[in-house]
């Protein structure tokens, strides 16, 4: 009896313990990454709770966010800064737009809403994106422009070549493997590459 209840007492105190840190991530998962260097340590500044706020001014290109925080104003550049993080999902801004990052592995993924003509009218639709690194362009997902991209890398581009067919096919989401089918065949390529680099 002593025993469960002890166990009772623990089981409470680890589940309060596990609850706190839920309600604390949940309510500081919203800030910005100032720089680069910010976003690779995770290290956000302005982190908001309540009270606080938020706005991209998005609309017609703006480009600066504006922050209410503990109470005061801030308006920052999207030039001068990396990128932010919201509903646990980091975003990065180029040329005064947010992609929200997808995959981080070998080379950046990116996705962002756009307008499409269908049917009746627009429609939202999302739009893929990456980035060699993060000194690099943001450039649309194609074909064309990750051939163009990866010069270097003729294995990679004759795998891409032969495995996908068709810009849409690049955006192929292995759900067993957890990955981006292009990411794969990209880190299958830097594999053999390090592994023939060891052989020499």
């Amino acid at each position: 009896m002593k025993n469960s209840i002890k166990m009772l007492i623990a089981f409470v105190v680890i589940s309060l313990q596990i609850s706190t840190l839920y309600a604390y991530d949940k309510t500081n998962n919203t800030g910005v990454y100032l720089t680069e260097q910010d976003y690779k340590a995770g290290k956000l500044s302005y982190i908001l709770s309540n009270g606080d706020s938020m706005h991209l001014n998005d609309f017609l290109g703006g480009n600066h966010i504006s922050i209410r925080y503990q109470g005061k104003k801030i308006k920052l550049s999207k030039k001068q800064v990396f990128g932010y993080r919201q509903d646990n999902q980091d975003f990065r801004f180029y040329q005064n737009q947010a992609y929200r990052v997808l995959d981080t592995a070998g080379f950046l993924l990116y996705t962002r809403d756009g307008l499409e003509q269908q049917g009746k009218g627009p429609k939202a639709v999302a739009k893929y994106f990456y980035s060699v690194n993060t000194q690099e362009p943001v450039l649309n997902l194609t074909l064309q422009n990750v051939i163009q991209s990866f010069p270097a890398d003729s294995d990679f581009c004759y795998s891409v070549q032969n495995n996908f067919h068709q810009d849409a096919d690049l955006m192929i989401f292995d759900r067993v493997n957890r990955q981006y089918e292009i990411k794969h065949l990209y880190l299958g390529h830097k594999h053999n590459l390090n592994n023939q680099h060891a052989a020499i």
